[in-house]
């Protein structure tokens, strides 16, 4: 397993890779490192966790044509759809310009989506979802992610406690597949990830995710005022149970936000409606 150690989290990290290697389908995890044919860690194989429980509730979502997007809202859009486009850099490594000054592009290698005719975007087609680039460009997205969680769980003791009780960063229902090109998210009925146009994060979501993090930390506290809201031994079962509420409430939300709002960043998005 590979992160990166500091000095302020090494012991913990160390303590953590024991939890992996002893109990591999059991370990607590909150950083990202398994891949899609990883098998060595099962619980924190975070693609393929989307991927499986995606062909087994949501082929309504992902296998178009379904109800959620019709064939006649699907062909709306598939005139849209292409690739990604880039800039040019010139020698010097500044972007190249046309002479009306707009900037020189080219496509994205890989970006353009396959055809979604004769189940080309179907989740159980043979090599679907196993790259990030196919069928189309996406990401499977950690609904609270690792960094959110150490922001809001910064001593080293919280995060050990966090990872005895089990909670698995990497696992349902924390992770849902989303598309970073706009029209695909279209087509889909669902929010877009990280748009290779835009900026390449989302802090506005983990922004407004930690401040929602905050209150549970805060609620779990029994006595905030002497402890700091530190999270404690009592209360890493019920923290665990917590996390897992949330992450189920803002993954239901983005498949219905999707649905409503065909497309939209997910760096946009407010949770003042999501119940957890």
């Amino acid at each position: 397993m590979s992160k990166s150690k500091s000095k302020s989290n090494e012991h913990l990290v160390d303590w953590e890779e024991n939890e992996h290697k002893t109990l591999p389908k059991e370990t607590g995890c909150l950083w990202r490192h398994e891949e899609y044919a990883g098998t060595k860690w099962p619980r924190c194989n975070y693609r393929k966790n989307a991927h499986d429980h995606s062909k087994l509730e949501e082929t309504g979502i992902y296998d178009i044509p379904t109800i959620r997007s019709p064939e006649r809202w699907v062909q709306i859009w598939l005139e849209e759809l292409g690739p990604s486009m880039q800039k040019v850099k010139g020698d010097d490594g500044k972007p190249l310009t046309n002479a009306d000054g707009s900037f020189v592009k080219t496509e994205t290698p890989g970006s353009r989506p396959a055809s979604p005719d004769n189940g080309g975007w179907h989740l159980d087609k043979t090599g679907n979802f196993v790259k990030d680039k196919v069928p189309y460009w996406h990401n499977t997205h950690h609904v609270i992610a690792c960094g959110e969680i150490t922001q809001v769980f910064p001593d080293e003791r919280e995060q050990r406690l966090l990872l005895k009780s089990r909670w698995n960063i990497n696992e349902m229902p924390n992770v849902i597949i989303l598309p970073k090109q706009e029209t695909v998210a279209r087509i889909l009925k669902l929010p877009t990830h990280v748009p290779p146009e835009g900026k390449q994060n989302h802090n506005n979501y983990s922004t407004r995710l930690g401040t929602k993090l905050n209150d549970i930390k805060a609620k779990l506290v029994a006595n905030g005022a002497q402890t700091g809201h530190e999270l404690t031994d009592d209360t890493k079962e019920d923290c665990r149970e917590e996390l897992e509420k949330a992450s189920k409430a803002i993954r239901d939300f983005l498949i219905e936000i999707g649905e409503k709002r065909p497309g939209i960043d997910i760096d946009s998005l407010t949770f003042d409606s999501v119940n957890w």
